[in-house]
């Protein structure tokens, strides 16, 4: 049994470095191009088996009694995977949405908002320690965000979509998941030789704070190329 979670751990790391890689090739290659398909199309299978070998290797940690462990990268892994889904899925979904395509989207959502009130509630319990607890509020935070969205929408309240900023944000969340896990899980160790007590807490919000502003800008560059206006439909 070990033997076959070495197997999953060193297959994890493998498509995780080969996806933190391959992720850069469509943000700066011409999009819709020959380049940025064929590259994308790698990351995004690269990146699916690192959100389902994280996922195994969650609750192999739960198991085993490493809890906050556990708990971190099952989040991360389901955080990753509705992004990665997401936003693949919108691009087959340009003029309009199917009733399966927004019951497996706010299935997605759902799911991390509940997640993400059991991990403030575990943090306010205290079970895992004061810097479990301070990563419980903000990831739990991230993913209550969403709550009022989820509302809305479940009161038939559907906002226009833009599928080439949706599928934008998607890849590039997906990205900020893969860099998170990659500075908290991956490069621990070396991190630990620099970074000490609260400060350890830096890599897991990080990515999450470079990405969100990069996201942003470039959002507003596209809008002031006119771009979205062109990809707009009713949801």
């Amino acid at each position: 049994m070990n033997s076959i979670f070495q197997i999953l751990l060193y297959t994890h790391i493998v498509s995780g470095f080969i996806s933190l890689i391959l992720f850069w090739i469509p943000v700066f290659t011409r999009k819709g191009g020959e380049t940025h398909r064929k590259t994308g199309v790698w990351y995004v299978r690269f990146m699916w088996i690192v959100v389902i070998t994280a996922a195994i290797l969650s609750v192999k940690n739960l198991v085993i009694g490493q809890v906050n462990m556990g708990i971190f990268l099952g989040f991360i892994s389901l955080i990753t995977a509705n992004p990665l889904w997401y936003g693949i899925a919108i691009l087959k979904h340009k003029k309009s949405t199917s009733k399966l395509f927004r019951t497996i989207h706010m299935a997605f959502r759902v799911t991390i908002v509940v997640t993400a009130i059991m991990m403030v509630a575990y943090g306010i319990i205290g079970l895992g320690g004061k810097n479990a607890a301070i990563l419980m509020f903000v990831f739990g935070g991230l993913g209550i965000a969403d709550l009022p969205g989820v509302i809305q929408t479940l009161r038939n309240k559907v906002p226009k979509v833009n599928w080439f900023k949706e599928h934008l944000v998607g890849m590039c969340v997906s990205g900020i998941a893969a860099y998170t896990a990659f500075f908290v899980f991956g490069a621990n160790q070396y991190l630990q030789v620099v970074l000490s007590g609260y400060w350890m807490v830096l890599p897991w919000v990080l990515p999450t704070i470079i990405g969100v502003i990069g996201i942003r800008l470039s959002v507003a560059g596209y809008e002031r190329k006119g771009e979205l206006s062109k990809h707009q439909y009713e949801g």
